[in-house]
């Protein structure tokens, strides 16, 4: 029979031991991380669990409001389904109407269905929301039958709002 050294298992051991506790303090820290930013950000958390999504950051478009260059509209674009979702987050004081839904495939128009603030939050310009936000309602629906003329060509999106929903009535976003 062999005679094994007692020092290579130990150092091995130890090996083990620093890496287990390395772990550990790292995971520590990632949720001391998480725990401090949903102090202020409690939408972190529901992303962290998956009941949010990410958007991330608004994409590269140019969005004309009646007819002039608006940067406080942002333009997010999702792949589930084919959609764009408009932000009106900075821009609208009322806080009657925060963001839109527009569907590609079926050429609707909709809104969140649930508007709380703690739905939604942006950090560091990426826009996290849950998905309850998720759920949409036809927006003409809610405005008796209001025609928002839509209409998509090439790179271009056109639509109308009623005059009393913002401080506009014409939304044109052109991709970059």
């Amino acid at each position: 029979m062999q005679n094994v050294p007692i020092a290579k298992p130990l150092f091995h051991l130890m090996k083990l031991r620093t890496l287990a506790f390395a772990l550990v303090a790292l995971l520590a820290l990632l949720a001391l991380a998480v725990g401090f930013t949903s102090i202020d950000h409690p939408i972190i958390l529901k992303w962290v669990t998956g009941s949010a999504r990410h958007f991330g950051k608004p994409m590269n478009a140019t969005v004309f409001v009646d007819g002039k260059v608006n940067d406080q509209v942002k333009v997010f674009y999702t792949d589930e389904p084919d959609n764009y979702l408009l932000s009106f987050v900075e821009c609208d004081t009322t806080g009657m109407l925060k963001f839109l839904n527009i569907d590609l495939n079926k050429k609707l128009i909709s809104q969140p269905v649930a508007k709380s603030a703690d739905d939604h939050d942006f950090i560091a310009g990426h826009l996290f929301q849950s998905k309850a936000v998720g759920q949409f309602s036809p927006y003409q629906a809610d405005q008796n039958d209001f025609d928002p003329r839509l209409s998509i060509t090439g790179d271009q999106i056109r639509l109308d709002l009623p005059p009393n929903a913002l401080h506009f009535d014409s939304i044109r976003i052109e991709m970059n």
